[in-house]
């Protein structure tokens, strides 16, 4: 029998941390992504989903569990065109972050990304969200271990 850990290292904020969205707070995020929005949309229509609950959204990532992390990383991606990583931790803390990369790999738009621009991405998303509490998301470097 085999026991592997792994680290996930980044800079975001554990996402299990959001509690206080709403499906109307989910559809505004959605709105920055129209492609996205538009995709899902036509998934829950095909799923016979009119009226999607916070539950629907939080259950459309079906394969890796992540719920709204999902969504923030979808919309991050096609509205900045950043990509960021889904990660969860021993205590099932689930994480978003922006995993550093060589010079190299990186996609063109990331390469000149600072520290405060990403923050303020960040920010942003998480803002149209869940707005009442941005105080409480602590956005700083992260070491994320799990095992299997």
């Amino acid at each position: 029998m085999s026991y592997s850990t792994w680290h996930t290292y980044g800079y975001g904020f554990r996402f299990s941390d959001l509690k206080g969205y709403t499906s109307e707070s989910i559809g505004r995020l959605l709105r920055l992504a129209p492609d996205f929005e538009k995709k899902i949309q036509e998934d829950f229509k095909a799923n016979g989903i009119t009226t999607p609950t916070v539950k629907d959204y939080e259950e459309y990532d079906c394969d890796y569990d992540m719920g709204v992390g999902h969504l923030l990383r979808e919309v991050i991606m096609e509205a900045e065109g950043i990509s960021m990583t889904l990660c969860d931790d021993f205590d099932c803390n689930r994480y978003l972050l922006y995993e550093p990369s060589y010079p190299w790999s990186m996609p063109t738009g990331e390469r000149n990304l600072t520290l405060e621009e990403l923050q303020t991405i960040l920010q942003h998303y998480v803002s149209a969200l869940e707005p009442e509490n941005l105080s409480e998301i602590d956005y700083d470097y992260q070491s994320v271990e799990n095992c299997g």
